[in-house]
């Protein structure tokens, strides 16, 4: 039996409304959607989504855990495994440029997984620090952002993090910290010379995620773009190196959006 297709729409506000082609008929209230958190081990990690004719409704109100969640059709109550779900059309338009409201900010965009099938991207951040702009020059990267759910307040910085082991081994990240300019609503800018993060020779390559601490002593914020409706700027968003004397240095993004900076050696 060939997959059911969904095709789904999803609004700023964190619905998102399934179409399902394709499916085998079945009885009144008996068909669902199914979604599962990819790793997750609770009940909180599945969420069925009952279908109406062949429609079904994500709620924005319908808490969902950060991560990736895999969809499948379930054409009878109690099954348990059900049939992954293919991409048909997705209507992501109104998650571009988007300005998030009070609270959390959540974001849900459907994509299609490499295998073909349809799953979820969501984001789950309070308060959250959002990447924009992002400016080259002498050997640096100055970044404008936005920060939601917090203001920039006196002492803040932004901070670059590498080597940071798990938590059971006690290893401590190397960090260096640069000064955080704020703005009107929210807005924050900071410039960070490469040549800090390379004080140590550069001989594999190192990986410096960036945080934002909105003042003195605030707890850590992490920088990612997400208010968009790319599910992952890992191999999307490429930027120029800058070279220097036995390492290169460029700004990137993780496949989960988080904004980081890379160091390689040279040759």
């Amino acid at each position: 039996m060939s997959a059911p297709t969904a095709h789904c729409a999803a609004d700023a506000a964190g619905t998102v409304v399934f179409e399902l082609v394709g499916a085998p008929d079945a009885p009144a209230a008996a068909s669902e959607l199914v979604l599962r958190r990819r790793g997750g081990r609770t009940p909180a990690d599945e969420v069925r989504l009952p279908l109406t004719g062949r429609r079904a409704v994500l709620d924005h109100a319908t808490p969902l855990a950060e991560g990736r969640w895999d969809i499948v059709h379930v054409a009878e109550r109690g099954d348990r495994e059900g049939q992954p779900v293919r991409p048909g059309t997705r209507d992501v338009r109104a998650l571009v440029d988007r300005v998030p409201g009070a609270g959390p900010v959540t974001v849900r965009v459907p994509y299609p997984t490499a295998d073909g099938r349809l799953a979820l991207r969501c984001w789950v951040r309070a308060p959250h620090a959002e990447a924009g702009a992002i400016h080259l020059a002498d050997g640096a990267m100055t970044v404008r952002g936005v920060l939601y759910g917090a203001e920039p307040g006196h002492g803040a910085t932004a901070e670059a993090r590498c080597g940071a082991g798990p938590r059971e081994s006690g290893t401590a990240p190397r960090t260096h910290r640069v000064p955080v300019t704020g703005g009107a609503g929210g807005g924050f800018t900071f410039t960070l010379p490469y040549g800090a993060l390379a004080e140590r020779p550069v001989t594999a390559r190192q990986l410096w995620d960036l945080w934002l601490l909105p003042a003195h002593g605030a707890s850590a914020v992490r920088l990612a773009r997400i208010l968009d409706d790319v599910w992952d700027r890992g191999n999307v968003y490429v930027y120029p190196a800058h070279r220097a004397d036995g390492w290169l240095a460029a700004p990137c993004y993780s496949g989960d959006n988080n904004l980081r900076v890379r160091l390689d050696p040279a040759d």
